[in-house]
């Protein structure tokens, strides 16, 4: 299914969004279409094409006080790699590891946790990175802001309409 981007006044992307949720917003005359895709949808009364990005009219101040604590969020800061080999993996094939272990006292939290993948995440067990021998490739660390668009673009390749609004 197809996804828009919504670019604030200023051509800042700001959201990904339904095409469906596009055309409410072009019908309520709030945005205009600067991309669309081949593909048409049809009414009774009208036929348009998919719009691929579309731009607010009026400026949104738009910036999330704080980063959601979840494993997309994590995946999207460890760019899907795991961080003790460096390997990237697909999100099935990935976990997230405890730096120290909760048995340790260890808690779950954005400065403890990391992506791994499975056989490291076995190799490692109950142990620090140290007692295992093993080295992160970075610290964990709590993000200031991830835009929205960072699970979005990370996970796939951007549609080509997108690329001159994000480059």
């Amino acid at each position: 299914m197809e996804r828009t981007l919504l670019l604030n006044s200023t051509y800042e992307p700001l959201l990904v969004i339904t095409w469906r949720k596009a055309i409410v917003l072009m019908c309520l005359e709030k945005v205009e279409t600067l991309a669309h895709y081949e593909r048409r949808v049809r009414s009774t009364s009208m036929a348009l094409n998919v719009p691929a990005v579309v731009r607010l009219f009026k400026r949104v101040r738009y910036r999330p006080s704080t980063v959601r604590f979840n494993r997309t969020n994590i995946y999207t800061r460890d760019k899907y790699t795991c961080q003790y080999c460096g390997t990237v993996e697909s999100r099935g094939e990935l976990t997230y590891d405890h730096v120290v272990p909760r048995s340790r006292g260890g808690k779950t939290s954005w400065t403890n946790i990391v992506t791994c993948c499975k056989p490291c995440n076995r190799r490692k067990g109950n142990r620090t990175p140290a007692e295992a021998r093993m080295k992160l490739l970075r610290p964990p660390v709590k993000p200031d802001w991830l835009p929205v668009l960072g699970s979005t673009l990370i996970t796939s390749e951007p549609p080509e309409a997108w690329k001159p609004f994000l480059w």
